[in-house]
């Protein structure tokens, strides 16, 4: 029997010496009565040391554990409570180790008897439990310290992490982040977007293939411009969800549709300048042959005694008026473009100037027919007459030079409220319609006019539109394919000549 109990004992304590962890007992008083062998190796102080020393267990608490660790004690002792709580103490060596003590309180009619437990070491989890917060505190502080806006979506559109730039970026508060639900929140991202059409199917084929990466552009409803960029997050060699980030690029497209518009316009301007070139290399030099050829007849005719006839002499004048013109054009066009074109300011009865013009157009084109629907008043304008009669002529010669022979041009002036309305209308080939507004630029020219057709070298429109503006009026055209086209200007009207100021010539920059 004695035997038997001996072997029982035996296996009880080599079984508590097996328990990776202290165990131990105390009285009421919290001195040890006894200890398991775990203790020297987990703290390094022999048994002895425990079971002779009454007040081991608070002398060798960590001082800064040692108040609150008592006293949590005491407190669950005198109350007869299980307890379980983690602590510091110091080791034989002086270092800290780190013990999960689960307490039982052995009592009597309400009074505390005794105190059995086991202390744990847990300093290896407290270890990595720090080192795992340290590292999510990293990627929280590296999260929220980025420019761009991060979210984090498991397969099944769980948010598992967003940083403040992301709320900020699409303003979302706090409250929809509550129940980490990313559908709630794309839906609510999708109402800011313009091009929500356009990007749906494209985050559809991303979430349907894992393994994606994509970058798009999200174009929202407040003209910003958002760039997003989504891969995989693995964990290992698994795909467990997906990482969204969000860039304003606002500034960066601005920017670039800016060089892109700049690059069309030098490009452009070039081919308007190649055009113009070529144009004006052929207009310059049309008239010179037919000049060079009338003066070599009239030379030879004089040099041989004979008679010059009038029309070699007339013709030779066209042709240097022609010239004239062309060269005028360009000092205009230079003036214009030095804010340097004179205007002399002088009462100008439209009704009247209309009529002149006419005239003199009239008397040089016999055979094509003008006609004009003049106003009941004279229609006053403060303005410069000679500018004004080149506006009117500019037009008229446009008019007959793209109509058919036969063909009726036909001029109304009338007053519009407080303008002067003057229309100018032909039957010739008419205007695109997508070279309507490029038709008062400098240099341009009608594609559908052809430089043997229709000489010019598309400054006249540009020197009309910048006299009719600097008069305080506006030109437009309205035109159709085939159809012709009336090219209409306002003029502000004098209501009496007592309004009209004295005759000044004065440099108007636009």
């Amino acid at each position: 029997m004695l035997q038997e109990i001996t072997r029982t004992q035996r296996m009880h304590e080599e079984l508590i010496d097996a328990i990776d962890g202290i165990v131990w007992e105390t009285d009421a008083n919290f001195r040890f009565t006894f200890v398991s062998k775990q203790a020297e190796r987990i703290l390094g102080y022999p048994i002895r040391q425990w079971m002779e020393d009454p007040g081991f267990w608070l002398e060798h608490l960590h001082p800064e554990d040692r108040d609150w660790a008592s006293a949590y004690c005491m407190k669950s002792a005198k109350e007869c409570r299980a307890h379980e709580f983690e602590y510091r103490m110091v080791a034989a060596n002086g270092t800290s180790v780190w013990l999960r003590d689960i307490v039982t309180v052995v009592s009597e009619n309400g009074v505390p008897r005794q105190l059995r437990g086991i202390m744990v070491d847990v300093t290896a989890q407290r270890r990595a439990r720090t080192d795992l917060e340290q590292t999510v505190s990293l990627l929280r502080a590296t999260l929220d310290s980025t420019a761009d806006g991060i979210i984090v979506l498991t397969q099944d559109w769980h948010i598992t992490a967003v940083n403040g730039r992301f709320q900020k970026l699409w303003n979302i508060p706090d409250t929809m982040l509550e129940g980490r639900d990313g559908r709630v929140l794309s839906e609510y991202m999708r109402a800011q977007m313009e091009n929500a059409e356009q990007v749906h199917p494209r985050t559809q084929q991303l979430l349907a293939s894992p393994e994606q990466e994509g970058v798009d552009d999200l174009e929202l409803r407040d003209g910003r411009v958002i760039e997003r960029y989504s891969r995989p997050q693995r964990l290992g060699d698994t795909i467990v969800g997906r990482v969204w980030t969000y860039r304003d690029v606002t500034v960066e497209r601005r920017a670039q549709a800016e060089s892109e518009r700049l690059l069309r316009e030098a490009r452009e301007a070039i081919r308007v300048r190649d055009d113009f070139l070529s144009i004006a290399s052929h207009e310059l030099k049309t008239p010179l042959t037919p000049l060079k050829l009338h003066l070599q007849v009239l030379k030879h005719r004089m040099a041989d005694g004979q008679p010059v006839p009038a029309q070699h002499v007339d013709k030779a004048l066209t042709q240097v008026a022609r010239l004239s013109g062309l060269i005028k054009d360009l000092l205009d066009t230079s003036r214009i473009q030095a804010g340097r074109l004179e205007l002399r300011h002088e009462p100008v009865s439209l009704r009247e100037l209309t009529h002149e013009v006419l005239a003199d157009l009239r008397a040089i084109s016999p055979h094509r027919s003008l006609e004009y629907e003049e106003p009941a008043e004279p229609l006053l304008i403060q303005g410069d007459r000679g500018r004004l009669a080149q506006v009117l002529v500019n037009l008229l010669e446009n008019a007959l030079k793209y109509s058919p022979t036969g063909g009726t041009i036909r001029v109304h002036v009338e007053r519009d409220g407080a303008q002067a309305l003057v229309s100018v209308s032909d039957s010739g080939i008419g205007i695109p319609p997508d070279q309507k507004a490029l038709l008062f630029e400098r240099f341009f020219r009608a594609r559908n006019a052809p430089i043997s057709g229709f000489g010019g070298l598309g400054l006249g429109l540009y020197i009309c539109r910048d006299i009719v503006e600097r008069h305080g009026g506006r030109i437009w055209v309205e035109s159709e394919v085939g159809n012709g086209s009336t090219f209409h200007f306002t003029l502000p009207v004098l209501e009496d000549e007592a309004s009209a100021t004295p005759p000044e010539t004065a440099l108007h920059p636009r």
